[in-house]
């Protein structure tokens, strides 16, 4: 078992919402999902958890309660291990940062940059989930 380490958003994702417990065995912990990525493509047996961005060919993607960790899966909250990315600023942006924001919100980043990332664009959501854990369906 790798482990991301403690303080990881993709950790804190899983144990929140994938095996819903901060209790975990000790394991070897890593800082990079790169290095995750490659300890488990040449290590046999081993298992550990990825955002999909890190994810390349030479690892096995294990379906959890029979559900595949899929795109689709997540945009409907079928798959459950799933958090969104955020952007926050001290107070009102200034222009060049309101600027990169809505850069990053427009259609073209969301339909071509954002997946070619290896992340599933937040357009594609058909559900939202709240600060503390609810799920909503997006009204569309």
């Amino acid at each position: 078992m790798i482990n991301r380490a403690q303080g990881s958003g993709t950790r804190a994702t899983f144990e929140q919402f994938g095996i819903k417990t901060n209790k975990v065995k000790t394991s070897q912990e890593q800082d990079s999902s790169g290095t995750v990525y490659q300890m488990v493509s040449t290590t046999p047996g081993a298992i550990s958890y990825l955002a999909f961005s890190a994810i390349k060919d030479g690892v096995q993607k294990l379906a959890l309660n029979h559900v595949q960790p899929t795109d689709k899966n997540v945009t409907t909250n079928t798959w459950k291990i799933w958090a969104y990315e955020h952007m926050y600023t001290k107070g009102k942006p200034n222009a060049s940062t309101a600027a990169f924001i809505n850069y990053i919100q427009s259609k073209n980043v969301q339909k071509t940059l954002v997946p070619k990332l290896g992340y599933i664009p937040v357009t594609q959501m058909t559900v939202a989930r709240t600060h503390d854990g609810k799920i909503e369906e997006i009204n569309k």
